[in-house]
């Protein structure tokens, strides 16, 4: 979260996941903040734009699958604007 950007070429290698399809879900839930320049996706990488970095909290949950996993019981542990 800190550097505001993710080599996805490095996580595959350090992880031996291919990317796309393990975070498919998370992706997608990208996709409108691509399209409010928040941020860029490449086959490369995700990374931050300099307003993306304000709402750098609200692009990590998107990868929280403990977050999806206890969205139905409405549990908020911390605020994002």
């Amino acid at each position: 979260m800190s550097n505001f950007k993710l080599d996805i070429t490095r996580f595959e290698s350090a992880f031996n996941v291919e990317f796309k399809t393990y975070f498919a879900d998370a992706l997608e839930a990208l996709v409108p903040m691509a399209d409010e320049k928040l941020l860029s996706i490449t086959e490369k990488s995700i990374e931050c734009s300099p307003t993306g970095t304000l709402l750098i909290r609200n692009v990590a949950m998107v990868f929280d699958a403990y977050m999806k996993k206890h969205a139905a019981s409405k549990k908020t542990f911390s605020k994002t604007v």
